[in-house]
C-alpha cells in the first residue's frame, strides 16, 4: 500500500454527524456595560482585600466573579438580548421546544487580574446553553479554548499534522477574542480559560451566561386544553 495519500477510486462523500458547533459574533453597543461592571468588580476586590487583611484567605483569586447581573437594572436590556440569541440557536438546531420557555440560569461579570488569570477545563452541566460576551480583552490576554467533547475519540488519538491549524483531527481550539465579541456554545461543550507565553499580561474582562430550557406550565396547559376541545 501507498502510505501517501491518493485520490482513492471510489467516489466518498463525507457526513459530519454530531456536530458541535460555536456561534461567533460581533455587537459594540453593549460595551457600554463594561462602566456598569466597574463598581461590581471594585466591590469584589474591596471585599477580597478586606479577607485577606483578616486572614480568612491567603491570597486573591485567580479571577473575580460577581453575584447574577440581572439583579441591576442596568443589565435587562443585555439579558432579554442573550435569551433571545440562545433561543434562536437551539431553535436551528432543531430542538422541541414546544411547551418549553427560556430560564437565565446565571450571567455574571467575570475579570482577570493583569497577573493573567485562568479556569481549568469544565462545562456547564443542568443548561442548554452558554456564551461570552467579551467587554476587556486584547492579544495579550487569556484566551478562550474549546475541548473536543468525544470520549471516545480520546482512546487512542493521533496527533494532527498542523498542530496550529483548525482540522477535523484538532482536540483543542483556541480563539482570539476582541472587545464587543459573542461566543455562544452548547453547554456541554467542555471550556476552558489560559494563558501561555505573552499572554496574560492585561486585564481580562467578560461576561458569562448559562440557560435553560424549562417547562412552561402555561403553554402545557393551553395545549392540553386544545386537545380536550
Amino acid at each position: 500500500m501507498n502510505t501517501t495519500p491518493q485520490q482513492p477510486p471510489l467516489e466518498l462523500k463525507r457526513e459530519d454527524l454530531f456536530p458541535c458547533p460555536i456561534y461567533r459574533g460581533n455587537d459594540t453597543s453593549w460595551l457600554t456595560l463594561d462602566k456598569d461592571c466597574d463598581p461590581i468588580i471594585d466591590d469584589l476586590k474591596k471585599s477580597y482585600a478586606e479577607k485577606i487583611k483578616k486572614k480568612e484567605i491567603a491570597q486573591l483569586p485567580n479571577s473575580y466573579h460577581s453575584d447574577n447581573l440581572w439583579q441591576h437594572k442596568k443589565f435587562k436590556p443585555f439579558v432579554e438580548y442573550i435569551m433571545q440569541q440562545m433561543w434562536n440557536i437551539l431553535h436551528w438546531q432543531g430542538y422541541d421546544l414546544r411547551g418549553k420557555k427560556p430560564l437565565l440560569q446565571e450571567c455574571w461579570v467575570q475579570e482577570f487580574p493583569k497577573e493573567g488569570g485562568f479556569h481549568d477545563i469544565h462545562i456547564h452541566p443542568n443548561n442548554h446553553m452558554s456564551g461570552f460576551y467579551f467587554l476587556q480583552c486584547s492579544k495579550d490576554t487569556s484566551r478562550p479554548s474549546f475541548h473536543d467533547p468525544r470520549p471516545g475519540k480520546a482512546m487512542m488519538d493521533l496527533q494532527t499534522l498542523e498542530r496550529k491549524k483548525v482540522s477535523l483531527g484538532s482536540n483543542i481550539i483556541n480563539y482570539s477574542v476582541k472587545p464587543g465579541d459573542f461566543i455562544f456554545f452548547n453547554s456541554y461543550m467542555p471550556h476552558a480559560y489560559s494563558h501561555f507565553a505573552g499572554q496574560g499580561k492585561e486585564k481580562f474582562r467578560f461576561v458569562h451566561f448559562n440557560m435553560a430550557a424549562v417547562v412552561d406550565p402555561d403553554k402545557v396547559a393551553r395545549t392540553e386544553d386544545k386537545e380536550k376541545k
